[in-house]
């Protein structure tokens, strides 16, 4: 079961989304949200915690303000339920990191807690005859190029999800 809660703040728009247990951390730190924006509305550049909120970037809580859409941002991601049909909508020359995040994608999409692990990607990958020569390595490059983020971990296991900058990577790539 999942929950979603978005808050205004006057148009600085924060979206949480995910599990109930996911959303209601958030929400017992709604407090270093608002102060994060606050910070943000003084242009203070060195926030001594980047991630003070709970496993997601700063990035993927505020909206900037000058985010101005582009004809990419109306092209559709809407998933459907087969991967080949879903793999066939993007460019044919695509990077393995690519391959990793279209995966990826559709992986999260297909998940109730709207999330994805690495073994889950692979699988998928590999259960349509995609070889990546490592998997594990482009999703971690993904996250550092801030394409996916973390939402939780259990154990030493690692649940991510696609970010709005890499869904806009998405759009990019569809033919």
């Amino acid at each position: 079961m999942s929950a979603k809660v978005k808050i205004d703040l006057q148009e600085r728009v924060i979206e949480i989304e995910g599990s109930i247990e996911f959303v209601e951390r958030q929400i017992d730190n709604l407090e270093n949200i608002v102060d994060l924006i606050e910070r943000l509305d003084t242009d203070d550049t060195s926030l001594s915690e980047p991630n003070d909120i709970e496993d997601i970037p700063a990035s993927e809580e505020v909206n900037s303000p000058d985010e101005t859409n582009t004809s990419n941002d109306n092209k559709n991601l809407s998933v459907p339920t087969s991967f080949g049909e879903w793999m066939h909508r993007f460019q044919e020359t695509l990077t393995d990191q690519e391959r990793a995040l279209i995966a990826a994608y559709y992986v999260q999409n297909q998940s109730n807690e709207n999330d994805f692990k690495t073994s889950e990607v692979t699988k998928c990958l590999k259960d349509h005859a995609i070889k990546l020569a490592n998997p594990s390595n482009c999703l971690n490059r993904l996250a550092s190029k801030k394409l996916t983020f973390q939402t939780r971990k259990v154990g030493s296991l690692k649940y991510r999800r696609v970010s709005r900058e890499g869904e806009k990577h998405l759009k990019k790539l569809l033919r």
